[in-house]
């Protein structure tokens, strides 16, 4: 392996991990994560609040000129 990351020797892929390792190795993986995630401020929360209102309003609109859509298809088959 490269000498420049040596922690990933760990991860060798000829290796069979029991489901001890496998799940110690989960635990010091989640571990290491939390410790270096970082709470998010509420400027970010606002721009995800937004993105999701978006794509609510979106969706909404198409479905609602697929269904005026498919109900002037109906009325026009309905009277033809």
């Amino acid at each position: 392996m490269s000498q420049q990351y040596p922690q990933y020797e760990k991860f060798d892929k000829g290796k069979k991990l029991t489901l001890y390792e496998r799940i110690m190795l989960f635990f010091q993986n989640s571990k290491r994560i939390i410790k270096i995630a970082n709470k998010p401020t509420r400027k970010d929360y606002f721009l995800v609040f937004k993105i999701c209102a978006i794509g609510l309003v979106i969706l909404g609109a198409l479905s609602y000129v697929i269904q005026l859509i498919l109900s002037i298809v109906n009325n026009f088959l309905q009277i033809g």
